[in-house]
């Protein structure tokens, strides 16, 4: 069975109920809906009457936070993370079984995405399968792409990271993946498409935010240490601007906040 877990906040469920297929043999959803403000609601009816959804709740603010809760109550064999702007066809959760019964040891497995357009959501995306430990430079995994088989021992997300944390804005997905990989879950990568989603993520927006380059130093310090954040950090910044030097440092000095805020 394949549950899809999905994160939403406030008001932002009625969007779950555009976007989740219509009922499917070994597919249900898991929604996970963070509430900010002190007035409860009732959930949207529409997902109420379906019998393959069912709704957690969890206060607050944070994505990490908010797919820690989705893991707490998932059910499911196979799990999904999403969030209420993606969308899945028959075919995606065919593509998803048929990967996992190919793969058996696989622990988690990376897919791809496409936009609202059809258009990959990635211009890189690596043509081939590849291990996590040996994943191409510059390759990255969005966590739309992200699924797993449910067994213990995995890890959380790092609450420190991703949208609505108090400073680091993203990078969340890379923590998780660096940890379930520290702790020997086996992840690999497929070049097949998964899921459609919007290109509106806040990774996207490194070239003109300070709290994405933050978050991008941290996770750097996080992974490789404090030496290795800044070495990776300094090639970064000269390739990304072209080795213009007053730009190197607006973008150097961020990710280096980034990098002693992790302690």
């Amino acid at each position: 069975m394949i549950e899809v877990l999905i994160c939403t906040i406030d008001e932002r469920i009625k969007n779950v109920i555009h976007n989740i297929s219509t009922q499917l043999q070994d597919v249900c959803y898991l929604v996970s809906w963070q509430q900010t403000s002190s007035t409860q609601q009732d959930p949207p009816h529409e997902l109420l009457d379906r019998s393959d959804v069912r709704i957690v709740t969890i206060q607050g603010r944070g994505i990490s936070a908010n797919r820690n809760n989705a893991l707490k109550h998932a059910k499911g064999d196979i799990l999904v993370i999403s969030d209420d702007d993606c969308r899945y066809t028959a075919e995606n959760f065919k593509t998803i079984l048929s990967t996992y019964s190919k793969y058996p040891d696989a622990d988690i497995i990376a897919f791809q995405a496409i936009d609202e357009n059809g258009q990959p959501y990635k211009a890189n995306y690596p043509e081939k399968t590849y291990l996590y430990k040996k994943r191409p430079y510059g390759s990255y995994i969005s966590s739309c792409e992200i699924t797993l088989r449910r067994k213990e021992g995995l890890p959380l997300f790092d609450t420190r990271f991703g949208l609505g944390s108090k400073t680091l804005k993203c990078g969340e997905e890379e923590i998780f993946l660096h940890d379930a990989f520290s702790l020997g879950f086996n992840i690999i990568y497929i070049p097949k498409v998964i899921v459609s989603t919007p290109r509106n993520t806040t990774g996207n927006q490194f070239t003109i935010s300070s709290k994405v380059r933050m978050s991008k130093g941290a996770v750097l310090k996080y992974i490789y240490g404090y030496w290795g954040a800044i070495l990776r950090s300094i090639k970064f910044s000269l390739v990304h601007t072209h080795f213009n030097p007053r730009n190197f440092w607006r973008i150097f000095r961020d990710m280096y906040r980034g990098i002693q805020y992790i302690k």
